[in-house]
């Protein structure tokens, strides 16, 4: 694990712990032309909180983290007719005190 998904696990680990729940939400989304990018944000409780993150992070830092244990894939959806909308729900492995 690098200091990016270091700096996105602790984010997520600050947020995660200040509530109840345990669980987060990946979005993205293409508006479908040019020049917009791909949007791409993290949401606890319908909020975003992905602003936080470093700059340059990408769902690849999520799937290390989820290959580290800190995060549980619990479901996942993509838009046959749209791979780049798609919405991937995990539980966030915390203890709380």
């Amino acid at each position: 694990m690098d200091e990016r998904q270091e700096a996105i696990k602790h984010k997520i680990r600050a947020v995660v712990t200040s509530s109840e729940s345990d669980e987060i939400t990946y979005r993205s989304e293409w508006l479908g032309y040019l020049p917009f990018p791909v949007f791409h944000w993290v949401e606890y409780q319908g909020e975003s909180f992905s602003s936080d993150f470093p700059f340059d992070w990408t769902l690849e830092d999520l799937l290390i983290l989820e290959q580290a244990g800190f995060l549980e894939k619990l479901e996942a959806y993509e838009n046959p007719e749209d791979h780049f909308d798609r919405d991937i729900k995990y539980r966030v492995h915390v203890e709380r005190v």
